[in-house]
């Protein structure tokens, strides 16, 4: 008897190779979209693959396409569930960026010069050592408020001598020995500057006085959700700034790291509360920010945000090299129009 010929067993040999990659394919987005349904974020793997958000489509789309090419049937109804669950979450997801875009004009009679503002945030990284570079950016920026996020004593040492304090008259340092210090820096004047606590954890705020306006600043900062007890405290942090959100009836923005993105759960209850993301406002939707300072792996998720209240139109919204840190900033140009 003749045996199968070579071709026979290259052309098996090819379909399980493609049935392996499609069932790897689908794996995090299978695992994600169950973690999703039951609502449990109970690992680090599942949070750190709900950053990716609206791209866990991608490879469930390959699995489905593999699984159609290779014909196997378990791998086609498991690829065919997770890619219609990730599709449904994006068109929602799409739809409610298309609710916060912003298409207010800047030349809006309410929209005069005097209560425009020009936001620059970044997390410049408790151990950056490239402070200059972090300054060049402010300078290039030119804004009227900067937040910062883990700043310590070397730090304000570093922008000092970089001279970017003495361009901003107007200040609140709060240096730490830990990451959680910050520094709000102005140009315009600052009153009811504070330290709140949220979620256990502390987070500075001020009023800026923005013309004949008063804008309520929170800069923002949670607790990265990796490692024991710390999912349960990011949880809490983001309730708490829903909170506030609810309690705030001015002009807001949350500004800063909030170590969450649209993927995760805690984030949009969030952005539920009525406060829109700048990012969503104009557009640019598909933007990154984290982490950028890896060699082989490029910014994947965006936990850098822009909050802001229906009080504000977001005029525009870019990021920045973020040199020295593993963050990228945000500039956002605000316009107060209530």
């Amino acid at each position: 008897m003749v045996g199968p010929l070579p071709s026979t067993y290259g052309r098996v040999a090819c379909s399980r190779v493609a049935e392996v990659a499609g069932w790897a394919l689908v794996a995090a987005p299978a695992v994600t979209a169950a973690a999703r349904l039951t609502r449990r974020e109970s690992t680090d793997t599942i949070l750190m693959a709900e950053a990716f958000g609206p791209l866990l489509a991608i490879p469930a789309v390959g699995a489905l396409g593999l699984a159609a090419a290779t014909r196997r049937r378990g791998l086609m109804m498991t690829a065919g569930a997770v890619t219609g669950l990730h599709l449904a979450w994006l068109t929602a997801e799409l739809r409610q960026a298309h609710r916060s875009v912003d298409r207010r004009s800047p030349r809006s009679p309410r929209a005069n010069p005097a209560s425009r503002l020009r936001l620059f945030s970044a997390n410049v990284l408790f151990t950056n050592s490239d402070l200059e570079g972090i300054a060049a950016e402010v300078v290039a920026a030119d804004p009227d408020v900067v937040v910062f996020q883990e700043v310590s004593s070397s730090t304000l040492a570093g922008l000092g001598g970089a001279g970017i304090l003495d361009r901003f008259p107007h200040r609140s340092l709060r240096p730490r020995r830990d990451p959680l210090g910050s520094a709000v820096l102005s140009r315009l004047p600052l009153d009811e500057v504070d330290e709140c606590i949220v979620g256990g954890m502390p987070m500075a705020r001020a009023t800026v006085v923005v013309g004949p306006h008063r804008l309520r600043i929170y800069n923002v900062h949670t607790r990265a959700p990796f490692g024991p007890g710390s999912r349960p405290l990011w949880k809490t942090q983001l309730g708490a700034l829903a909170d506030v959100v609810r309690v705030e009836t001015g002009p807001l923005v949350l500004v800063g790291d909030f170590n969450a993105s649209a993927g995760h759960r805690p984030f949009r209850a969030l952005l539920a509360t009525g406060v829109r993301d700048a990012h969503m406002a104009r557009r640019r939707w598909w933007v990154t920010t984290w982490p950028r300072n890896r060699r082989l792996i490029p910014p994947f998720a965006r936990i850098d945000h822009v909050l802001v209240s229906a009080h504000l139109a977001v005029m525009g919204v870019a990021e920045g090299e973020g040199r020295g840190s593993d963050h990228r900033p945000v500039i956002a140009d605000l316009v107060i129009v209530e």
